[in-house]
């Protein structure tokens, strides 16, 4: 099949976590099978102009009448195309989504109805015109709209957190130059304001998200972010898939930023990442004490403000902490208070580093995820394959990805996200961790567990299909 992915992110190009990473490893899992795949995305001001970039030649032109530069390069270690959309005033900006972490963009519907617009264009000026137009997230859902009525590639769209959806007032709607017709509640209208989010889930031909229990759970109010009724609606063209990681690029093997190389075979030199992290984050070391990392998004959502009554209480007991990300200012500031109340058993940067991130991952005992809702989830899978035992909440990702030790498997799963659960289950983790033996074995078995793309690959071959067979039904 000819596959274009479209998306607002892609790994190494363009980056703000998790959904740059998919949209980067896919592709080339895709392309391994056998598929002829491509990809499009805005150009950036950012690590792309540091790449080696040709403009395609010719004028190129939205819908709407809009003119766009077309440059192109290509996926590193692959023959993978990727395209970029080229409009300065829109895209060549300080941040993705806005000037910084905690805010967004005022013309952000503006900026992403356009990418949208040049994204169809695009793929009606290919000689030979894509087979599946893969979408993802809210800053695509309105290509489905687009190219509703349309001859057209069978279109898939990807929900990666529902909780992030491209709502914008309704006197924002001209930008996207869609008919009114299509204000209305079977279209994009969604309480009064008008949603990206919901275009892609009405107007695709299929429906995925990133984990099959995370696609039952956002068929309930709890996690539908008001889109419940709809999930339920298009319940027969929803599956959902498990996000994978390239095992390329995450292997503790033939990764040269460690201190040692180790695998699941010979577990002893990762002592070594261990130490490393005690020193470089001025940890007291000692002879037994657990070391929990977290790299995350640092927000509400991912469980890391509780943490906050019980850090003093397991501090005491020997629990060290190595915290990297960035996200709501409040947690930032309240984790930062942390590292100064306790120096040398909490840690804190505030910034989103991959080099310091897989330093922990190859370091810490535990990789945390108390998450209140987690659509999929690559922490935990990322930890894994470094030998970083993962302590989760039982939600989303987490639970297809993780089983407790307890019941035979390699992890440690809390049933609640509340204070007093997780303080009793970072105790239970410290508990095995001192029996040596037990944790080797542990260790070993989240290191065999195989998160690659080659297990998904066959099932996002299913949903093409299926796409193609139903194209144009709605």
């Amino acid at each position: 099949m000819r596959i274009l992915l479209a998306a607002s992110e892609v790994y190494p190009f363009a980056s703000t976590g998790g959904l740059a990473g998919v949209t980067g490893s896919l592709p080339k899992a895709l392309e391994e099978a056998g598929h002829d795949v491509s990809i499009i995305m805005p150009l950036y001001c950012g690590p792309e102009k540091n790449r080696d970039l040709s403009w395609v030649r010719g004028e190129f032109l939205t819908s709407a009448g809009e003119n766009f530069g077309l440059a192109k390069s290509v996926i590193p270690g692959t023959g993978i195309s990727i395209y970029f959309v080229s409009k300065d005033e829109y895209f060549q900006r300080s941040g993705i989504y806005g000037p910084d972490n905690g805010s967004a963009y005022d013309d952000n519907a503006l900026r992403f109805a356009f990418f949208c617009r040049a994204v169809v264009s695009f793929q009606e000026s290919l000689r030979k015109p894509p087979d599946i137009l893969h979408c993802h997230d809210w800053q695509t859902g309105l290509i489905p709209a687009y190219l509703r009525n349309s001859i057209r590639p069978a279109v898939v769209f990807t929900v990666h957190n529902m909780h992030f959806q491209g709502n914008f007032p309704p006197e924002e709607y001209c930008c996207t130059y869609l008919p009114r017709s299509l204000f209305t509640l079977e279209g994009l209208e969604f309480y009064g304001t008008f949603s990206f989010l919901k275009s892609g889930i009405v107007y695709a031909d299929q429906v995925t998200t990133v984990s099959p229990t995370y696609a039952e759970e956002i068929q309930r109010p709890r996690s539908g972010e008001s889109l419940d009724g709809l999930m339920r609606q298009r319940s027969n063209d929803l599956t959902g898939i498990l996000n994978g990681i390239d095992y390329e690029v995450w292997n503790p093997e033939t990764d040269g930023i460690l201190a040692a190389s180790y695998s699941a075979e010979s577990i002893s030199p990762r002592k070594k990442s261990r130490r490393e992290l005690l020193r470089t984050h001025k940890l007291d070391p000692g002879s037994g004490e657990i070391i929990v990392g977290v790299v995350s998004r640092l927000t509400d959502q991912k469980g890391l403000d509780l943490l906050f009554p019980i850090i003093g209480r397991l501090v005491d007991r020997g629990v060290k902490f190595v915290i990297l990300g960035t996200g709501d200012r409040n947690c930032m500031g309240r984790l930062s208070e942390l590292a100064i109340t306790h120096p040398g058993s909490v840690s804190v940067t505030l910034r989103y580093d991959e080099i310091m991130a897989r330093k922990i991952f190859s370091g810490c005992d535990i990789i945390l995820m108390p998450s209140r809702f987690e659509p999929c989830g690559l922490a935990q899978m990322m930890g894994m394959r470094y030998g970083a035992v993962p302590l989760v909440n039982r939600t989303g990702g987490l639970t297809d990805t993780v089983i407790d030790e307890g019941d035979g498997g390699f992890g440690f799963v809390m049933n609640r996200a509340d204070p007093k659960t997780l303080y009793r289950c970072i105790l239970r983790a410290r508990g095995v961790h001192s029996r040596r033996n037990r944790w080797a074995w542990l260790v070993k078995k989240c290191m065999r567990q195989d998160n690659s793309w080659k297990n998904r690959v066959v099932s996002y071959e299913g949903v093409y299909s299926r796409a193609i067979n139903t194209r144009g039904v709605r």
